[in-house]
């Protein structure tokens, strides 16, 4: 009977999350409807690789309508297609250079460089505000918005924070969609759950009994506050829920299960319930598997993972967000050889996910190391043994199939949000081109040009601020 009702609200949940995506997609952007006439862009690319998995084009044109691809036709095109219409025409010039849909990062921490993890206190796992480390929500959200500049300009119009208290990255990304200022489109997590004392737990023994503190923490324990935990984040604004299935190197917890099978499962079924989707960190082959069957949506990290774990995943289409710059190595471990890397090394968990044909979105970790270098991920896939297209499909295509934005974002077909990306040279001859961004254009704004970032806000200044006093 359980099992029946694990599977009625699964199933309950597909509409929510059609409708969440719906929501998410409507927000007011950067670049979004226009009060005035239709703003036309049109893209010279001289090689387009439209959609990641496909044969790249040699001189093609994307022709940009506002906020969205209106068209992508062969040559060099000096007029839209069917004519401008009185709208405003303008070109970019990028024959010399290759042109893709912009990079998605399915595993961010924004508030934090070296995030060492919501450490745990009272157990001298606590490291006092430095550089990158946020004393204040305040502070945590000027971090949030410095690096979530560094990824836009690193290419990527998409992340995922899987990890940040409950104002500083909700303010950014509100403001983003808002278009008061020019940044990657976010996703957020909100605080991850996590039981009293685990990954992810940083209550003071003193807020032991507060419930209000632990629930906004995300600490819960048994499913009745583990659903709770969930609801909280849901009303905070969460887009997608983290769970701590396992302990975790960061926060010295271990790599073993921390949860119970039913607070697994109350997390999910909640979270699927509310139509939001959830990301598990997990270490353990019993964790990825228990979450796994619990309907999980993504495996991160999952460095022990078993060949029945990937049996599971693939038959589940659980995808595996592998994380590769966050085990080989972080800066955070300031040992030589970390365990990180024996356990990546050993097990090969990404090696043989990608062999057997589970799901592989791209996901980095960043802020366990210094956000702007996400696309050092595509050099540790390739290198271990995954092909570039197929990299550059993680990073697109499946990411955002994994996010559930297939109908806006991942390809540059019509109707599709304009985000793409330049660089100079073949991604597909040497995936290292993409560590050297060229141009950026999120939501048909151009957000870097020339190799050089533009200003990232878009309001105009308050006519009392140039006003003589």
């Amino acid at each position: 009977m359980k099992q029946y009702l694990g599977r009625v609200i699964r199933s309950a949940a597909a509409l929510p999350l059609v409708l969440l995506a719906a929501s998410v997609w409507a927000q007011p952007v950067p670049g979004g409807a226009p009060k005035g006439p239709d703003r036309i862009v049109l893209v010279h690319a001289g090689t387009l690789l439209a959609v990641p998995g496909r044969e790249p084009q040699q001189r093609m044109t994307v022709v940009v309508r506002n906020d969205r691809v209106a068209a992508v036709a062969p040559g060099f095109l000096t007029e839209p297609p069917g004519g401008a219409g009185g709208a405003a025409v303008a070109v970019i010039d990028l024959t010399d250079r290759f042109v893709l849909p912009g990079l998605m990062d399915a595993h961010v921490h924004l508030e934090n460089e070296p995030a060492f993890s919501r450490r745990r206190s009272e157990r001298g796992d606590r490291y006092p505000p430095g550089p990158g480390q946020p004393g204040t929500k305040a502070e945590g959200a000027v971090n949030a918005i410095i690096y979530a500049r560094r990824s836009l300009a690193a290419g990527f119009t998409t992340v995922r924070d899987l990890g940040s208290d409950d104002q500083a990255v909700f303010a950014v990304r509100n403001a983003i969609n808002a278009g008061r200022m020019v940044g990657p489109r976010i996703l957020l997590a909100g605080a991850p759950i996590a039981v009293t004392g685990g990954h992810g737990d940083s209550t003071p023994m003193s807020a032991t009994g507060d419930d209000e503190t632990r629930i906004a923490d995300g600490t819960c324990d048994g499913p009745i506050e583990c659903r709770k935990a969930v609801r909280y984040q849901h009303k905070l604004g969460a887009d997608v829920i983290k769970v701590t299935a396992t302990g975790g190197f960061a926060s010295n917890t271990g790599l073993e299960p921390q949860l119970f099978t039913d607070e697994v499962e109350a997390i999910i079924d909640t979270a699927h319930l509310l139509g939001v989707k959830v990301a598990a960190h997990a270490y353990s082959p019993i964790a990825i598997k228990q979450a796994v069957r619990a309907g999980v949506d993504s495996i991160e990290h999952g460095f022990l993972l078993d060949d029945e774990g990937i049996a599971l995943m693939k038959k589940s289409g659980t995808f595996l967000v592998p994380t590769l710059s966050a085990s080989y190595p972080p800066p955070i471990f300031r040992i030589p050889d970390p365990p990180s890397v024996k356990l990546r090394n050993e097990y090969r968990a990404f090696e043989r996910a990608y062999a057997a044909g589970v799901k592989i979105a791209f996901g980095t970790d960043a802020g366990t190391f210094t956000h702007g270098d996400n696309a050092k991920e595509f050099g540790y896939m390739v290198g271990f043994g995954m092909k570039p297209m197929d990299a550059l499909r993680a990073a697109t295509v499946m990411t955002a199939e994994l996010f559930g934005i297939t109908a806006e974002a991942g390809t540059l077909e019509p109707g599709k949000l304009a985000d793409l990306v330049a660089v100079k040279g073949d991604p597909l001859a040497d995936v290292t081109v993409l560590k050297s961004i060229d141009f950026v254009m999120k939501s048909g704004v151009v957000a870097k040009r020339d190799g050089a970032m533009l200003e990232p806000f878009s309001y105009p200044p308050p006519a009392a601020a140039t006003a003589p006093r």
